[in-house]
Formats: C-alpha cells, structure tokens, sequence
C-alpha cells in the first residue's frame, strides 16, 4: 500500500473513475478554518456509516465525497476509523480539488496514522494540495511533522512557504529560524513574521540594516514581529519604531498600529510614544 500511496501522492493524484461535474458552489475554493474557531462536538460513526462514507469518498458523486469528507471530520480527533478511510481514499487517489477537502478532513482527526500520507501530499505537484497538507501537518504534535514543515520552507511556491513558516511559527520551533532568515534576505514576505516571532533577538537590527535592499512589506512583517515581543527591551524597540518610521507604505503603518495595541494601558514606554506620534503623521 507504501507504494501506492506514494505514486500517487508525488505523481498529481490522477483517479480513473470520471468526476460528476462540479456546481460553480462546489467549484468556490475552500475557506481556510481559522485556528481560533471554536472545534465542533465529536459525532461518533459506526462502522457500518464510515463503510458509507469511504464508499463516497471515491465514488463518482464530487458533492457527496466532499460532504462525507466533512462528515468523517466531525468524528473527533484521534478517531482511527475515520483517519483510515480518508487515508484509504487518499492512497487510491482523487482530484486535486477533492484533495484538498480530504486532506483537511485528515488534518482535523490529529492521529499519528495521518502523518505518512499527509508527508506525500505535501510533496503533491499541485501547489494547493500541498499548502493543505502542510496546514494539517502543522497541527500535528509529532516531530515527524516538523520535519515536513522544514523542507517546506525550501518549496518553489511562495504560498506552501508561507504556510510552513506560519505552522513552524505557531509550533514555536526555532530550529526554522535559519532557514527563514535567508528567505527573508531573498524577500519572501511570507517568511517574515515568522522569522520575527522565532528568530533570535540579535537579528532585529539586522533586519533593519536590510532597509531598501528587501521589499518594504518583508521589512515591516518581521519588524512588526520583533517589535511586539515581550523579550525586546524598549531601547531596541525604539530602535525598530524608527526604521518603521522610515519605511513607506500600509505595511509600516499596520506594524506600528499593530504595535501600539499590544501595550498594556498605562504603560508609558518610549517606543510606545514614538510609534503613536509616527501613526499620527501618517494619518494627514
């Protein structure tokens, strides 16, 4: 099954049975979840519905595979006869579209048994495919799925390296900084707020000193990020409030806005002045 899975995966997933042609609502790109939402309440399956569901999953009806899909996702996390089908399905292969869905309906199970096929995914030929396995690897507590995310961050897409600086970020693995340095030298606006929460302090001002050899909107996203970090002292802050200053742009302003809100009321610090005089200027 090894094999399979990984011919499929690599190759672009191509199924033989014909799709049911798709609805303009079928066809509408799927809403990321936001991390912030609250999960729905598990609804347990029996054997006999997840049998039904794997049988839509690869039948020839795209709405039913894809409503089943999200059915399979509602099962709870960890629950290994969800997780199997949706692998089984995957192994045999679907449309990139369908993959998407049953890769986030993978994604939100959380079971260790995922991780192989979610890994080949990540590697699939189709840029959106890849950026959806990397969101659900990013949830997943195992280090196998770090590893993933790290070779990630070398993807020849800007939108699968932005997912994976965003899920080591939010995995706080500072193993990625390194590498995201370099993607920010290369302006990779994607790498940038990640590289500002995980990246050692010491890199703050040379992020600054990179100020008209990067994009505008790659300075401001990690010093943005540097900027709010609880571990910055104020004169540094200063500091990064005053290249801020000098960076043109909605991008600038958003960081110093950005900023300003995250001071506890009442705290009077210097940087804090500064980013709100700059924010004033910019507004007339």
């Amino acid at each position: 099954m090894a094999a399979l899975v990984s011919a499929f995966a690599a190759s672009g997933v191509v199924y033989a049975k014909p799709a049911k042609k798709k609805t303009a609502a079928a066809a509408a790109p799927a809403v990321e979840a936001s991390a912030k939402a609250v999960a729905p309440a598990a609804k347990p399956l029996s054997t006999a519905e997840v049998q039904l569901a794997l049988a839509a999953l690869v039948g020839q009806d795209e709405d039913a595979a894809r409503a089943n899909a999200a059915k399979l996702a509602e099962a709870g996390s960890g629950n290994v006869a969800a997780a199997d089908a949706l692998i089984e399905a995957l192994a045999l292969g679907t449309s990139p579209q369908l993959a998407v869905d049953f890769v986030k309906a993978l994604g939100a199970l959380k079971h260790p048994k995922s991780l192989q096929i979610l890994a080949l995914y990540a590697s699939n030929r189709h840029p959106e495919v890849r950026v959806a396995a990397v969101n659900a690897l990013a949830a997943m507590p195992e280090d196998g799925a770090a590893g993933v995310l790290l070779e990630r961050l070398g993807d020849q897409d800007a939108s699968v390296r932005a997912a994976a600086a965003a899920g080591l970020a939010t995995r706080k693995d500072a193993r990625a900084s390194d590498r995201l340095w370099k993607l920010v030298q290369r302006s990779d606006a994607g790498a940038a707020a990640a590289f500002g929460q995980l990246g050692a302090l010491d890199y703050a001002p040379k992020v600054a000193e990179l100020r008209g050899t990067i994009d505008d909107a790659t300075l401001a996203g990690a010093l943005g990020e540097f900027l709010k970090r609880p571990d910055a002292n104020d004169r540094l802050r200063v500091d990064l409030v005053r290249t801020l200053g000098r960076v043109p742009g909605a991008e600038a302003t958003t960081a110093l806005v950005e900023y300003v809100s995250t001071v506890p009321e009442g705290d009077a610090r210097p940087s804090k002045e500064e980013a709100e005089t700059l924010i004033e200027q910019r507004s007339r």
